[in-house]
């Protein structure tokens, strides 16, 4: 696949020089390049910073540019089916247990479809947002 230096216009119609766009590009790659590297380095000390603190059974340790601190979140969970289950089963469930309400796309585009509802009231609860997104890919080069 041919790669083309392509003029970009933006919304005040001012002409970006290719050589500009270029070097943005190419610092974004190698930043990204970067962060990427980095956030895997960090993770990796952050993994053996908790394993030593917990083979010398300490929750702290201070260094002269900081603080590391170890502490336990628990965070809950419920297998939903299972207590749902439960909470009929034990003649509770009536004030706990809720009913939500949604909208069954496949049938409501059928009744647009056989037109039982005009096109133009749903539309008009459309809250489609378009969001432009920027794919750099970095051209591998032998070795890498």
């Amino acid at each position: 696949m041919s790669r083309k230096k392509i003029e970009v216009v933006p919304d005040n119609n001012q002409v970006v020089p290719n050589d500009d766009l270029t070097k943005l590009v190419e610092s974004y790659i190698e930043n990204k390049t970067s962060e990427d590297y980095y956030k895997k380095l960090a993770s990796a000390e952050n993994t053996e910073i908790k394993t030593i603190m917990h083979s010398m059974n300490i929750n702290s340790w201070d260094t002269s540019s900081g603080t590391a601190t170890i502490s336990e979140q628990t965070r809950e969970t419920f297998l939903e089916d299972k207590l749902i289950e439960f909470l009929k089963t034990n003649n509770v469930a009536n004030d706990i247990v809720k009913t939500k309400e949604y909208v069954d796309f496949d049938a409501l585009e059928s009744a647009i479809y056989n037109e039982k509802i005009p096109t133009e009231l749903v539309k008009q609860m459309d809250d489609c947002k378009e969001k432009k997104v920027v794919t750099v890919l970095r051209i591998k080069k032998k070795g890498d």
